[in-house]
C-alpha cells in the first residue's frame, strides 16, 4: 500500500509543478483541469491513507506467514540474533510439511529448541517497527488530505461557483468514471480474484461483491444520461420533454446507486466491527487460507479432506484478513457514497433547471 501512495503522491507532485505556470497567470482553464485532477486524487489518498491504520491487526498477520519469504530478508536480517536470519530464525510454522512440531525441525536442522523463541523475539521488535513505520506515514497522509481539501476549496473559490458548476454539468461522465470503475474493479476483486478472502467467504459477505458491480452499473447508465443531457441543448418542446425524461431517470439510477452503497457501506461496517460475527466452517478457514497464502506458510492445500486444509492459519488470522477487506470496502462504499449524493443533488437542481426552461417562438 505504501508503494501505491508513493505512486499517487509522485503524480500529484508533478501535476502541482505543472500547475504552477497556471496560477502566475491566472489561467482559468488550467485551474480547472488542476480542480478535476484534485477531484480524483483526494478520494484515492484518503482510501489509501485509511487503509494504514490497521485497526484488526492484520500486520501481524502478514508478518507471521510472510516471515520465511525473501520479502522478508533485510527485515530477518535486521533483527534476528547473529548469524540465524537464514538459519534458526526461518523455523516454519507448526514446523512445516515434514515436522509435526517447530522444536522438532530444530532439532533436526540445528540440534536445538530455541528457534521458535528467536523468530518469536525478531518478528515482535519487526512489527513494532511496522506499526511506527505505518502510523507515521498516515498522519502525515492525513495532514496532506486536508491541505489538498483546503486548496481545493480555494481553487473553487478563485475559479467562481458558476464555472465551477457549469464544468460540473458539462463533465457529468468524467465526474462519475471514478466511481463507476471503482465498483467494477472492487466488484471483480470481491468475487474473482483468488488473493482475496471474500471471493472464498461465505453469502454473509460475499454478495458486496455483486453490490458493487449492480452500483458500477447504475454509475455507468447514469454517466451516460448525463453526458446526454450535456450534450444536446434544447431547442424546442420535443427536446425539453426529452431532457425531462433523461433528469427523472438520472435522479433514479443515483437513488439506486446510493441504495446499494448504503447495503455495501452497512454491511462492510457491521462485520467488520463485528457487531454481526463472520461465521467460519473448518472447510472455508482451509479454503480461505490457501487462497490468501502468498508467503508459502500453508500445507496441506492440496488435501481431500478440506479441514485439514493449512492449520498454519486459524479462524482468528483468517477472520482478521476479512474484516481488514471489509473495512476497506465500508471506506470506499463511504466516498462513492459522497460521488452518489453530490451527483443526486446536482439532478435535482439540473431538474428545477429544465421546469423553467422558457422557449420562445418568433
Amino acid at each position: 500500500m505504501l508503494y501505491v501512495i508513493a505512486v499517487v503522491s509522485g503524480v500529484l507532485f508533478v501535476i502541482m509543478i505543472c500547475t504552477l505556470r497556471v496560477i502566475r497567470q491566472v489561467n482559468i482553464l488550467g485551474a480547472v483541469r488542476y480542480m478535476w485532477a484534485l477531484y480524483w486524487i483526494i478520494p484515492i489518498h484518503i482510501f489509501l491513507v485509511i487503509s494504514l491504520f490497521d485497526y484488526h491487526r492484520v500486520t501481524n498477520v502478514w508478518v507471521r506467514h510472510w516471515w520465511t519469504s525473501p520479502t522478508m530478508d533485510w527485515i530477518r536480517t535486521l533483527f534476528c540474533e547473529d548469524d540465524t536470519a537464514n538459519a534458526e530464525c526461518m523455523v516454519p510454522i507448526m514446523g512445516g510439511e515434514d515436522f509435526d512440531t517447530e522444536d522438532e525441525w530444530c532439532l533436526f536442522n540445528f540440534n536445538s529448541t530455541n528457534c521458535t523463541d528467536i523468530r518469536g523475539d525478531a518478528e515482535m521488535d519487526s512489527k513494532t517497527l511496522f506499526y511506527f513505520f505505518y502510523t507515521v506515514n498516515g498522519i502525515w497522509g492525513a495532514l496532506l488530505v486536508l491541505l489538498l481539501i483546503m486548496t481545493l476549496d480555494v481553487l473553487q473559490g478563485i475559479i467562481t461557483p458558476p464555472i465551477v458548476k457549469a464544468s460540473k454539468g458539462a463533465n457529468i461522465p468524467l465526474w462519475l468514471t471514478l466511481p463507476m470503475s471503482g465498483c467494477f474493479v472492487i466488484g471483480c476483486i470481491f468475487l474473482f480474484a483468488p488473493s482475496s478472502s471474500l471471493a472464498a467467504a461465505n453469502e454473509q459477505v460475499r454478495w458486496t461483491g455483486i453490490a458493487y458491480l449492480i452500483a458500477a452499473g447504475t454509475f455507468t447508465i447514469s454517466a451516460l444520461l448525463g453526458w446526454f443531457l450535456a450534450a444536446f441543448p434544447v431547442t424546442n418542446i420535443q427536446d425539453k420533454r426529452s431532457k425531462k425524461v433523461a433528469v427523472h431517470l438520472f435522479i433514479f439510477m443515483m437513488l439506486l446507486t446510493i441504495a446499494a452503497i448504503v447495503a455495501i457501506f452497512s454491511t462492510s461496517l457491521i462485520f467488520s466491527l463485528e457487531v454481526s460475527p463472520v461465521r467460519l466452517s473448518a472447510e472455508k478457514r482451509g479454503n480461505i487460507a490457501c487462497s490468501i497464502d502468498a508467503g508459502a506458510s500453508c500445507t496441506n492445500c492440496f488435501d481431500d479432506l478440506d479441514e485439514n486444509r493449512c492449520p498454519e492459519w486459524s479462524e482468528g488470522e483468517v477472520k482478521k484478513v476479512i474484516q481488514t477487506e471489509l473495512k476497506l470496502s465500508a471506506t470506499m462504499a463511504a466516498i462513492f457514497f459522497i460521488y452518489g449524493s453530490s451527483a443526486l443533488r446536482f439532478g435535482f437542481t439540473l431538474r428545477s433547471h429544465i421546469m423553467k426552461y422558457q422557449i420562445d417562438y418568433v
